[in-house]
C-alpha cells in the first residue's frame, strides 16, 4: 500500500519480496527513558526478529566500560532488516 501511514514507533521499513514489511523501532523500558536500549527489527509476515543492543563494551587497558552506541545498532539493524526483506516471501498478516 505506497503512501499508506507507517505504524507509530516505525523509523525505517523495508518491504519484503512477499509483500510483508521489516519495520524497525526503537525499544524502550523503564531503565533506559529517555534513551532507547535497543534496536528492533521485526517482519509483519514472518516471526523473524532482530534485536541490536545500543550498549557496546569499549576495552580499554586496565579497565572496561559500557557506552550508548545507538548508531551502531540501527546500522545492524538496518543490514539485517534490508537481508530479510530482500529472501522473506511470507505474504502479510490480514488486518481484519
Amino acid at each position: 500500500m505506497p503512501g499508506a501511514a507507517w505504524p507509530e514507533g516505525v523509523i525505517a521499513r523495508y518491504l519484503t519480496v512477499g509483500g510483508a514489511t521489516v519495520d524497525m523501532t526503537h525499544q524502550y523500558n523503564v531503565l533506559t527513558p529517555p534513551e532507547a536500549y535497543a534496536t528492533l527489527a521485526s517482519c509483519t509476515g514472518c516471526p523473524a526478529t532482530s534485536e541490536h543492543s545500543h550498549y557496546r563494551m569499549v576495552w580499554g587497558m586496565t579497565a572496561q566500560r559500557e557506552e550508548h552506541h545507538p548508531g551502531a545498532a540501527d546500522r545492524d539493524a538496518l543490514v539485517w532488516a534490508q537481508a530479510h526483506a530482500e529472501k522473506c516471501r511470507a505474504m502479510p498478516r490480514p488486518t481484519a
